[in-house]
């Protein structure tokens, strides 16, 4: 790329400056420029070299970086949905975990009474005015445990039939909600068969002693007379 002044003409500071730009837009990287002063005597630009050129110093063009993209504003209710997902289950009062951990699943569990302890773990801790209950084959038990700080709680489940028995661990609100439902765990339940010799009375009671054989009946002497 050339361009050919009149000595009149390339004197002037604001003109070279407007063709130093120039010249470097035109360039797809930061080109150098020359000049010389041709046969006909004007004085020639190029971003290429001539025997007779000189280079121009150009200075660095002020350079700003484009400016980075806004996020997208976030409305008040993302903003709370964000917070109320952070909080957890603090914010919903369910549980992250809620499990049974003993008896373990599928355990055979002798209960001659019928009555099953279980254990359950929380996380976060049995919140106070929640309620821990037992279901056994879908149906909630009466029974429950209230909530007190606890990481750990034991509940007794009573008068449980011989058998497999579906059983889970459910956290309720005072009203009687559910809030939280553990897995279930299947429970074969063993007792003591009321028709085992001994137990005809029930499973708690003692054998009965055998009876003690009756004396033989020995002839009482003749009378005699006196």
């Amino acid at each position: 790329m050339k361009v050919r002044l009149k000595e009149s003409t390339i004197m002037s500071r604001t003109l070279l400056t407007a063709l130093c730009s120039a010249l470097l837009c035109a360039s797809p990287v930061w080109a150098d420029v020359y000049t010389w002063t041709d046969a006909n005597g004007n004085t020639v630009y190029s971003d290429k070299p001539n025997p007779n050129a000189k280079r121009i110093e150009v200075s660095a063009p002020n350079s700003m970086e484009a400016p980075k993209p806004i996020p997208a504003y976030e409305s008040s209710s993302s903003s709370a949905g964000s917070s109320s997902s952070n909080s957890g289950s603090a914010a919903s009062g369910s549980y992250r975990r809620l499990e049974i951990t003993s008896p373990a699943n599928d355990t055979p569990v002798r209960a001659n009474d019928g009555n099953v302890t279980l254990v359950v773990a929380f996380d976060p801790p049995l919140r106070a005015g929640h309620l821990l209950r037992a279901r056994i084959d879908g149906n909630l038990g009466e029974q429950a445990l209230p909530g007190a700080g606890q990481a750990q709680a034991n509940l007794t489940v009573t008068n449980l039939d011989r058998g497999s028995h579906l059983v889970e661990a459910v956290v309720t609100n005072s009203e009687g909600k559910e809030i939280s439902a553990s897995t279930g765990i299947t429970l074969h339940v063993q007792r003591t068969s009321l028709n085992q010799p001994g137990r005809i009375g029930g499973a708690n009671q003692a054998p009965t002693a055998p009876a003690a054989p009756a004396a033989p009946n020995v002839p009482r002497p003749p009378a005699t007379g006196g």
